[in-house]
């Protein structure tokens, strides 16, 4: 512990002696001094500004690699990283599947559209992958992250959904069920 203690103590010193070192040369050379800080939170800020710029194009990068290959049914498209929610508030009618991409809920819808079971399918939707900021997409679209949920929105609102788990007999409902996500007011007429 007197070994930790120690460092700390040294450490604080040599932090010291390097501000007031840099106090006093700034005092004898205001201009160069002015222009160094100046410099440092231009670099700064320039290197932040790279930071979320590259978190980004990260991001769009890992969609299309490890999330694309995964899609292998024409009735699935995606959308481009960052414009799914602008994508669903200016579209008309549009079906979203909220997704992780992984999961056995996930793999068996794959695996049901991209097989000749897929070709009964009357549209196609989007698939919008549950992979970053899942907390505020789940408050947003009020959808379980960690579920398979369907959802119809005509011009940004929500009309009509179900959740794959929720079905009791998959082989026989889940198509249908699909081709029936945007008639909103049939369901409306049952309840």
């Amino acid at each position: 512990m007197k070994i930790i203690q120690n460092f700390f103590i040294s450490a604080k010193a040599g932090f010291r002696q390097i501000w007031d070192d840099f106090a006093s040369w700034a005092e004898k050379n205001q201009r160069k001094a002015l222009l160094t800080v100046l410099g440092l939170l231009i670099g700064v800020t320039l290197f932040s500004a790279i930071m979320v710029v590259a978190v980004a194009h990260i991001r769009q990068s890992e969609y299309v690699e490890l999330i694309h290959p995964t899609i292998k049914s024409k009735k699935i498209k995606t959308f481009a990283y960052g414009s799914e929610d602008q994508e669903i508030k200016t579209t008309n009618a549009i079906s979203v599947m909220f997704a992780p991409p992984y999961g056995r809920d996930y793999e068996q819808v794959m695996n049901t559209l991209a097989a000749k079971k897929g070709d009964e399918l009357n549209r196609t939707f989007y698939y919008y992958p549950l992979v970053y900021d899942t907390q505020n997409l789940a408050k947003k679209y009020k959808v379980n992250p960690s579920k398979v949920t369907f959802v119809f929105f005509e011009k940004g609102v929500e009309k009509n959904r179900f959740e794959v788990d929720g079905l009791s007999n998959y082989a026989d409902e889940f198509i249908p069920e699909l081709n029936r996500l945007p008639m909103w007011n049939i369901k409306d007429l049952d309840d």
